[in-house]
């Protein structure tokens, strides 16, 4: 049972950022990915990705520098 309350603490703290950074450019997200100690912040930023229709690969891809011509291209 703790380790649940732990895990809806964690998960409704990740959708409070999530909230926050949500109209955020594709390419503001990729540059506080980068910046963030927060694996939390990180989490929400990866949510937000795979709400706008981002593939797994696709978002590894964006997150690695490799793919920042389709951030653009959507910003």
């Amino acid at each position: 049972m703790f380790n649940l309350n732990i895990f809806n603490k964690i998960s409704s703290e990740v959708l409070t950022i999530k909230n926050d950074l949500e109209l955020n450019s594709e390419n503001q997200l990729i540059t506080k990915y980068k910046t963030s100690t927060s694996e939390d912040y990180k989490k929400a930023i990866i949510l937000i990705f795979k709400e706008r229709g981002y593939t797994r690969l696709e978002i590894g891809q964006l997150l690695e520098g490799q793919l920042g011509f389709v951030a653009q291209s959507y910003s």
